[in-house]
């Protein structure tokens, strides 16, 4: 049985392959990720390389493919896990390949984080994102749902079908943060002390929160309206939170 569960755990492993990317200077680089499909798990970490795990055996050629290589409309695999990596200056461009009606593969990525991170994907393609751990700006534009977790920002998210849900471990005052949504759910909690310029719009749904504005009670209050400006803690970075429909939550962290 012990040597069952050791093959089962040695297949598994031999199946996720990991292609690696040396950044010279994270906090000058930029990883910009495009066409990704369903869910990326991104994780930032204290490192100078882009880790990119795929979870998946099957970018193995077939045998009567012995020989040849796989030739993609998007670009060339130069990783060997139907993606394409190009390096200009300080950007790193990193494109999934696989087409729409057959793709295998899934990924997960450790990346610097003081890194910029953008990602943007079409909505043909399902792409969900799950960011956690980035010190630097996150740029996402996507269909699907944004989750980021323990983030500074700045931030710019958008996204068409989902939900945004994000929580920031501190805010960095530096650059505004926008985060639109067309029909979701939007849920931000911040710092209790951020010192924020709020900008809330929502066009059918509401808003609600548990930071003052000019209410007596503690708890998530709805504060009403399509639009409301406000200066917490004395104002400070600008947050703008844009919601079409489903309501937004501002929560204290």
């Amino acid at each position: 049985m012990l040597t069952f569960f050791a093959l089962i755990i040695s297949a598994n492993f031999l199946l996720a392959q990991e292609h690696r990317i040396a950044v010279t200077n994270p906090k000058e680089s930029t990883l910009i990720l495009t066409d990704f499909y369903d869910d990326i798990p991104i994780e930032g970490y204290a490192g100078n390389e882009i880790i990119i795990t795929a979870n998946s055996g099957r970018f193995e050629a077939p045998e009567r493919a012995k020989g040849l290589k796989p030739v993609y409309p998007g670009g060339t695999d130069n990783t060997g896990i139907a993606l394409s990596v190009e390096k200009n200056g300080n950007d790193i461009r990193v494109r999934c390949l696989q087409p729409i009606t057959n793709h295998e593969g899934s990924y997960k990525l450790k990346v610097p984080e003081n890194m910029v991170l953008r990602i943007k994907s079409g909505c043909e393609r399902n792409t969900s994102v799950n960011i956690q751990n980035m010190k630097n700006e996150v740029e996402v534009d996507i269909c699907e749902d944004i989750k980021l977790r323990n983030v500074s920002g700045p931030l710019v998210l958008n996204t068409i079908s989902g939900n945004i849900d994000v929580v920031f471990g501190e805010l960095n005052n530096t650059r505004p943060i926008s985060i639109a949504n067309i029909s979701g759910e939007v849920d931000v909690t911040l710092p209790a002390k951020a010192t924020v310029n709020l900008e809330m719009t929502n066009v059918s749904g509401t808003m609600y929160s548990d930071f003052d504005f000019n209410t007596e009670h503690k708890d998530l209050q709805r504060v009403g309206g399509n639009t409301i400006n406000a200066k917490l803690n004395g104002g400070g970075t600008d947050l703008k939170i844009t919601n079409v429909s489903g309501n937004i939550y501002l929560r204290k962290g």
